[in-house]
């Protein structure tokens, strides 16, 4: 990138890059009667999530470089990243407003509840790591952040608590971690050999399931959502949806195999099956907000989204 240096070391050097790029975009597209609605006002507005945007694209390019060879393999790593990017994008949001308007204190702690189950697997066995030798770095690498995010969120959700909407986040969410440790009890696979840290990784697949569930509700309760709050939630559901992709060109690598007198080797796809069915759980409960998200950004403007306001 040719102001990469200059953006890390002054955000108006970047600005005045993008703002170069952008007359250069313009010049062009005025040849061939296409015109971008995009100002150097707004670039100088939103510099900041831009800059935010490109260390992502840098990140993804450097991933596709090490792993050419395991396209597929890249994927759940990515999309840890996105989420990572998608909690950075509120870290920004807030400070900046001072504001936590919007933003779900319950989702974070789900968040964090998952990523303490799954690096219990991660971070001494490889049994679910992507199957490329970076990944086995990056992967619990950017898990780890996404949960230092997290806890960093709801810290500023104390300090700003005169505007946390508390009534909209009344979602009760006591449940989900018991009914997740119970379903990865009886549906957990032996990737690791470990029954403990297998049945850890299952519990977090099914927390992820539900860690939604209440930023949505918050939005069926009455709450707004701002531009920033609604792009996090549809930047978590692409990272879910590159996980799913993942899995279900993989979930046959979770089958438990056992060898039966008279009968042969036996496999059991059902641990694959679950990962598959949490992640549809959370496709479907994500599916009405993406729905009105897309609706608004076809519109270039907010919709009425549920019982919510969604802003673009």
């Amino acid at each position: 990138s040719v102001y990469f240096i200059p953006s890390v070391m002054s955000l108006e050097a970047f600005a005045d890059g993008v703002v170069a790029l952008h007359q250069g975009a313009r010049a062009v597209g005025g040849v061939f009667g296409i015109e971008i609605p995009v100002t150097e006002k707004h670039i100088r507005q939103y510099s900041k999530q831009i800059l935010l945007y490109k260390c992502f694209g840098l990140g993804l390019l450097f991933m596709w470089a090490c792993v050419l060879d395991s396209t597929l393999g890249c994927l759940l790593t990515l999309g840890t990243m996105t989420q990572g990017v998608a909690l950075a994008l509120l870290v920004r949001k807030v400070l900046s407003e001072r504001s936590v308007a919007g933003v779900s204190r319950k989702m974070l702690a789900l968040n964090i509840v998952a990523t303490t189950f799954r690096s219990q697997s991660t971070l001494v066995f490889h049994g679910y790591l992507p199957y490329f030798g970076v990944g086995e770095v990056l992967f619990p690498l950017f898990d780890l952040c996404v949960a230092a995010i997290a806890v960093y969120l709801i810290v500023l959700t104390y300090r700003y608590r005169h505007t946390y909407n508390g009534e909209s986040d009344s979602m009760w969410v006591f449940w989900i971690a018991p009914l997740a440790l119970c379903v990865g009890y009886l549906t957990h696979a032996n990737a690791n050999g470990n029954r403990y840290t297998d049945w850890m990784w299952m519990s977090a697949v099914w927390v992820e399931a539900f860690s939604m569930l209440p930023q949505i509700w918050m939005s069926r309760a009455g709450c707004n959502f701002t531009g920033v709050t609604s792009h996090f939630v549809a930047l978590v559901f692409v990272a879910r949806l590159m996980s799913m992709i993942y899995w279900f060109e993989s979930y046959t690598q979770l089958a438990l195999h056992q060898y039966e007198w008279g009968v042969g080797l036996v496999s059991w796809f059902y641990p694959g099956y679950s990962v598959l069915a949490a992640h549809a759980l959370q496709m479907m409960s994500m599916g009405d907000f993406m729905y009105f998200y897309l609706t608004s950004a076809a519109s270039r403007g907010s919709i009425l989204a549920m019982n919510g306001k969604l802003e673009l």
